[in-house]
Formats: structure tokens, sequence, C-alpha cells
């Protein structure tokens, strides 16, 4: 049984450092998500975080601020989840869908 113990442990120490490579890999690559019919894009890291917002000058209108509010939260909102999925999905590879608790 120990010797069992020992090579399950391994793994796990295996399957660990594979999902920080993984996590330090997606970390770096952006996802750009828009609305509004491309007037506002959002591009955010794999950290899920907020890189940058593009904004068309065309969609700005001092009378209707609020249209414009909610199509930046829309596209960073986006951006978020899609960075998210990603991280799961490529983590997911790893663990074949064990959801192993602390080992990420």
């Amino acid at each position: 049984m120990k010797g069992g113990m020992n090579s399950l442990v391994r793994q796990a120490q295996k399957m660990q450092s594979r999902i920080t490579k993984v996590q330090e890999e997606i970390g770096n690559k952006t996802i750009e998500a828009s609305t509004g019919g491309g007037m506002v894009t959002a591009v955010v890291n794999g950290k899920q975080e907020l890189l940058q917002i593009k904004i068309n000058p065309d969609v700005v209108d001092p009378a209707d601020v609020e249209v414009l509010e909610e199509m930046v939260l829309g596209a960073v909102n986006q951006a978020m989840e899609m960075a998210g999925e990603m991280m799961n999905s490529e983590i997911e590879k790893i663990t074949g869908g064990l959801n192993i608790p602390g080992l990420f």
C-alpha cells in the first residue's frame, strides 16, 4: 500500500506541475470580446486581468452615457467569461475532469 500511495503522490505532484505550467501559458494569452457590433472591445489576459478597452468614437454620446456603460460592461464580462472558460478547459484536459480539492 505504501508504494501505491507514493505513486499517487508523485502523480498528483506531476499533475500540479502541469497545471501550473498551463496557467502560466494561458496567463500570457489575450482574449478579445466586442459589443455593439464592434463599437466597444475589451481585451483581457488568461489571468482575467483587463488589459485594454477600445471605444469607437461614434458610440460616444454625452447625452446617452448609459448605452456606452452597458456596452463596456458587456464586453468586459464576455471577455472575462471567455478567459475563465479557456483556463477551465485546459485544466480539465490535464485532470480528466476530476475536481481535486487543493490541487489547483
